[in-house]
């Protein structure tokens, strides 16, 4: 097998890294990329692929299927274990509350949807918390009006706010994430720390949740 085909055959179980996991729900724009990423977080644990499984999940042809497979390999997004993972079983709340703690250097985290609730806190108190998700809303709503403009400025299709102080140093940092047809702002306090397996866990869950609609279009 083909080295740059590495986990097409391999009977690994694949998801997506940290780095995966954020380039699948960083940007509602679609891609190949996307879409595989996407998709092996549809169901509650990860799966054996087969170069036809690859084809579903892209929706190409086997052998442009490969190739997606390989960029996302290239770039980090991919990795394969010998048993099968997934997000812990239960409600989205546990296991969001739990993840945005382990993403902050200072275990202040928040996970908002795009109308302001707080779907999970931790380290914020009651009044932070709610002013933060009412502040997610209104960045995830200026994100997705200027995100043509924020991909030509920052060289990619993601960024990240924050709220500084006047030393420029960041207070509270806001990740938007897109999510089927939903949207949600993780905001954490401290140093981010998103190179965790929190970020796949907390992802995969949502997307679980909230991903139908994307499968049910074909991507």
């Amino acid at each position: 097998m083909s080295q740059q085909y590495e986990f097409v055959g391999s009977g690994l179980y694949l998801q997506p890294t940290p780095a995966g996991a954020y380039h699948a729900v960083a940007s509602p724009e679609p891609s190949p990329e996307r879409q595989l990423l996407l998709a092996t977080m549809r169901h509650h644990t990860s799966v054996r692929a087969t170069p036809e499984t690859f084809a579903e999940w892209c929706g190409q042809p086997v052998e442009t299927a490969l190739a997606t497979v390989h960029r996302a390999q290239e770039h980090g997004w991919l990795e394969g274990f010998q048993v099968p993972h997934g997000p812990a079983p239960g409600p989205l709340e546990p296991i969001a509350a739990d993840a945005v703690q382990r993403l902050s250097s200072s275990g202040h985290g928040l996970l908002a949807d795009g109308q302001g609730f707080c779907v999970a806190s931790h380290g914020f108190d009651l009044q932070q918390s709610e002013f933060l998700a009412a502040v997610s809303a209104d960045i995830a709503s200026l994100h997705e009006r200027h995100a043509a403009y924020l991909a030509d400025a920052a060289g990619s299709t993601s960024s990240a706010w924050a709220m500084v102080d006047m030393a420029g140093n960041s207070r509270v940092g806001f990740w938007p994430l897109f999510v089927g047809r939903d949207r949600f702002v993780l905001a954490l306090g401290g140093l981010p720390a998103l190179n965790q397996t929190a970020l796949v866990e907390l992802v995969w869950a949502l997307t679980v949740r909230y991903g139908s609609d994307h499968f049910a279009a074909g991507g």
